[in-house]
């Protein structure tokens, strides 16, 4: 899955029931948040 928005960095989120940890990491910090807001919205 890849997300696309005008004013982020896009994302390539593999389609997997889950995900490694340091994959997830990565994302979080690739998309601009820290893990703390990570984990409040989810």
């Amino acid at each position: 899955m890849i997300l696309y928005h005008d004013s982020k960095p896009t994302l390539s989120i593999p389609n997997h029931k889950e995900l490694a940890p340091g994959l997830l990491k990565g994302q979080i910090r690739k998309s601009g948040i820290t893990i703390e807001e990570f984990l409040e919205a989810k």
